[in-house]
C-alpha cells in the first residue's frame, strides 16, 4: 500500500468521525463473525487486512476497512487506533498477534486489547505484551470476543468459578443464551451399549469435549427429555445427550467415540 492510498484511507476515517469505535485485525472466519455480530449489535467498527480479496469482502458487505499490516504502525494510525475504544488481533498466526498487541498498546495506553491465541504457551507473551483478554479456544473465539465487546459484565460473570449448583446451574443458562447468537447448531450423541462414553457425568462428557460443545438435554431410552440435566448425571447406554456447538466440532467428537446416527431432536430431523 502506497502514501496516497494510506492517506485516502485515514481522511476517510477521520471525515466518518469514528470515535470509540473497534479495530478488528483480521477478516478470517473468526473476523467476519465478529463483524457480523458488531453489526447486528450497532457498534462502529473498522477492518483491518492485508489481503485484498479479503478486503473485497469486507467491502462488499459494507464494512469500513482499511488496508495494511497490522503490526505496522501507520496501519493502525489510519485505523484510529489512537481515538478507538476495543481492538480485536484475530489473525490466524500467535505471531502476528502478538506484534499487533505490542504496537497497539504503545499507541494507546488506555486501549481495550482482545487477543486470539492458538497455542496455550502464548497466553503468557500475549499478556505480557498488553492483552487484557486472551481467547485461546478457536471454538468460542468470536463469541468470547463480541460479548467482552458488547456484555463485557455477563462475560466477566461467566468467568467466576463458583462451589454453588444453583450458580454453576444459572451461569451454564446464561451461556447456552450466549451461543445461541453464533451460527452453532444442536446436535445428538447417541450412547451406544459399547460406548466408551457410558459411564460419565456429563460434566466429565463436556470435558472430554475440551470445548467443542455443551450439553443442553439429556433424552433417555424411554424418551422423555431433561432440559435442565444436572452436571453429575451419569450417561447410561440408551441415553442421547443433546449438545450445543460447532457443528465440524462436533462431528469429529462423534466420529472418535460414537457410530454416525440420524441426528433428530424432539423427534424432529436438525
Amino acid at each position: 500500500m502506497d502514501l496516497q492510498d494510506r492517506n485516502l484511507q485515514d481522511s476517510s476515517l477521520q471525515d466518518r468521525n469514528l470515535q470509540d469505535h473497534v479495530i478488528i485485525c483480521g477478516f478470517g472466519y473468526v473476523g467476519k463473525s465478529l463483524a457480523q455480530q458488531l453489526t447486528d449489535s450497532q457498534v462502529k467498527f473498522v477492518v483491518v487486512d492485508s489481503q485484498p480479496e479479503q478486503l473485497a469482502v469486507a467491502d462488499a458487505m459494507g464494512y469500513l476497512t482499511c488496508h495494511g499490516n497490522a503490526i505496522d504502525e501507520s496501519v493502525l494510525q489510519a485505523a484510529g487506533v489512537k481515538r478507538a475504544k476495543v481492538l480485536a488481533t484475530v489473525l490466524p498466526n500467535d505471531a502476528g498477534n502478538v506484534f499487533i498487541t505490542l504496537t497497539a498498546r504503545e499507541l494507546n495506553p488506555k486501549l481495550t486489547i482482545l487477543a486470539r491465541g492458538d497455542l496455550p504457551e502464548t497466553e503468557h507473551k500475549l499478556r505480557l505484551a498488553g492483552a487484557d483478554h486472551v481467547i485461546l479456544l478457536a471454538t468460542t473465539t468470536a463469541l468470547r470476543m463480541i460479548n467482552l465487546i458488547t456484555r463485557p459484565t455477563t462475560l466477566d460473570y461467566l468467568g467466576q468459578r463458583s462451589n454453588s449448583p444453583t450458580e454453576r446451574q444459572s451461569q451454564r443458562t446464561h451461556l447456552i443464551e450466549l451461543l445461541m447468537q453464533l451460527d452453532l447448531q444442536i446436535d445428538e450423541l447417541p450412547i451406544l451399549p459399547d460406548s466408551p462414553l457410558k459411564g460419565l457425568t456429563l460434566a466429565d462428557l463436556e470435558a472430554e469435549a475440551n470445548g467443542a460443545f455443551i450439553t443442553i438435554a439429556l433424552r433417555d431410552s424411554g424418551g422423555r427429555i431433561d432440559s435442565e440435566p444436572a452436571l453429575n448425571l451419569r450417561l447410561q447406554a440408551g441415553d442421547t445427550a443433546i449438545v450445543l456447538g460447532h457443528q465440524n466440532s462436533i462431528s469429529f467428537f462423534a466420529k472418535r467415540y460414537t457410530r454416525k446416527s440420524e441426528i433428530r431432536y424432539r423427534g424432529k430431523p436438525v
